[in-house]
């Protein structure tokens, strides 16, 4: 219902001069009913699924699909942004991988970089295989029997990859990890790392914080630091004191 609200909102501006967003009642009647609403959210893999995957999968078959998972979890990515990504958005320095988006969904261009020596090698040998004769300059190409062909994937293809992962895994319902799972994926194990809410803004682009806070509220890390904190027998005195035993109560975790 919000969708067909904003797209009438929109064009009654544009055709009628009329704006419904001024409509009270309509308002009022959206929210009651988006009450107990749950959104449906792509599912999303854990270290160990993903360590398995690259470690296991042939190169031979899933090459390609490596590649696609690293970039999108390293930049946080969609799958349009994949797709439309170019050879010349990426630059191999010595020891690191940096990449630039300059076309995103709100237009605010970003720049990530990959470090990891073994991701770098798969990459590296996945552009090793890009054909001399190629006239796009799509940077992702179909990967077939060991080589690259000169037709660029498309953004249904790469929508698939978590679904392709997640078959090789032999994981309930594929289905469920669709094509934002990189995105989810990637925001949700930085907060669970500690980011926070500045850094998991910067690293997807987001311009609301609102969008950002919901992957923190996700991080299950985070809610286990909450709790140990909050059944900790030590007495807190003041926001100082707060925030040292929270950083150390995460510190905790993931030790543990």
């Amino acid at each position: 219902m919000w969708t067909v609200y904003s797209m009438l909102r929109t064009c009654l501006n544009l055709n009628k001069n009329v704006d419904i967003s001024k409509y009270h009642k309509l308002q009022a009647f959206l929210k009651r009913n988006f009450t107990g609403y749950q959104p449906k959210k792509s599912k999303i893999l854990d270290d160990y699924q993903i360590n398995k995957f690259l470690n296991e999968a042939n190169d031979q078959c899933y090459l390609g699909i490596k590649v696609i998972f690293i970039m999108g979890y390293s930049g946080a990515m969609r799958r349009d942004e994949l797709t439309q990504m170019v050879i010349d958005d990426i630059q191999f320095k010595e020891d690191s991988i940096h990449v630039q988006i300059p076309k995103t969904k709100n237009n605010v261009s970003r720049l990530f970089v990959i470090t990891k020596q073994t991701w770098i090698s798969i990459i590296q040998k996945y552009v090793a295989l890009r054909p001399f004769n190629v006239t796009s300059k799509r940077f992702f190409l179909t990967y077939r029997n060991g080589r690259c062909i000169t037709n660029p994937i498309g953004i249904n293809k790469i929508g698939l990859v978590p679904r392709v992962i997640a078959q090789f895994l032999q994981l309930p319902n594929p289905g469920l990890y669709t094509g934002h799972c990189f995105r989810r994926f990637s925001a949700t194990h930085l907060a669970d790392c500690g980011g926070d809410l500045l850094t998991i803004k910067r690293h997807g682009g987001w311009k609301l914080s609102a969008v950002a806070e919901g992957y923190v509220e996700t991080s299950l890390l985070n809610k286990v630091a909450v709790s140990n904190l909050l059944s900790s027998n030590s007495t807190v005195t003041g926001p100082h004191t707060s925030a040292t035993a929270f950083t150390f109560s995460i510190q905790r975790c993931k030790q543990k």
